[in-house]
């Protein structure tokens, strides 16, 4: 949960705790509709960070997934097939798939050189058993770059499910600040001789601002520039 999404749910709690605190003063707004509303804005509210939260975690799981999958598509099955090849294969264009990718390419494009490396050695599978490589090493191959990319496509659920809980807290976050806002009339209606718990609802109400997070200011306008002196007219020439 994004810091000023969680201060303005921790407001929210706080409202329901000075309610219940004080219920026998604030009888009619503790059993309000608008009472009742943030109640279950507030439930819904855990929901969506429960989501949220957990889709997250996935979403980094997927990453680390993908980092080490990618690192032994690499090493393990690519890099063995390429140092054979460049051994034992004659210097040919049709081995030029068997080279190691360079950089650093994309899951989608380095399937994709997996697939073109595995469909080129299958033609000298002797070659590379012989060399010491697993009968299977083509399949194995394969199966490494399928698992790879499989990795996209979970990362990718995950943020979006990410996406629309963070949505789901930011409409059901401003909705709760209209209904406390809502409250707030009914509350300093019913305390209205009562000027210590008027202080300590300010304070329940108030959403807190987050210590190192920049807020808006107003910006300074600036100074009216100086307008440049006039220029001294020139003497008149005296008459002979």
């Amino acid at each position: 949960m994004q810091t000023k999404q969680g201060s303005m749910l921790q407001s929210l709690r706080s409202v329901q705790a000075f309610l219940d605190a004080n219920a026998t003063v604030l009888a009619g707004v503790v059993t309000s509709g608008a009472r009742k509303r943030v109640d279950d804005l507030v439930a819904d509210l855990d929901g969506h960070a429960d989501t949220q939260s957990t889709s997250t975690l996935v979403a980094q799981g997927a990453t680390q997934d993908q980092q080490a999958l990618r690192l032994a598509l690499l090493r393990d099955h690519m890099a063995p097939i390429a140092k054979i090849a460049a051994a034992e294969l004659p210097d040919t264009p049709g081995v030029e798939p068997l080279r190691m990718p360079r950089g650093r390419p994309s899951v989608e494009r380095l399937k994709a050189l997996a697939v073109g490396m595995a469909a080129a050695a299958e033609p000298y599978t002797s070659v590379f058993t012989a060399a010491g490589l697993a009968d299977d090493f083509v399949a194995q191959l394969n199966a490494a770059a399928d698992a790879l990319l499989q990795t996209m496509g979970k990362r990718k659920q995950s943020r979006v499910v990410t996406a629309g809980a963070t949505s789901g807290l930011r409409t059901k976050l401003s909705m709760g600040r209209r209904f406390v806002h809502a409250l707030d009339a009914m509350v300093k209606s019913a305390l209205k001789g009562d000027p210590d718990l008027l202080r300590e609802w300010n304070v329940a109400k108030r959403v807190e601002l987050v210590p190192g997070v920049p807020h808006r200011t107003a910006k300074a306008t600036p100074p009216a520039p100086t307008p440049a002196p006039a220029p001294t007219p020139a003497p008149t020439p005296a008459a002979a």
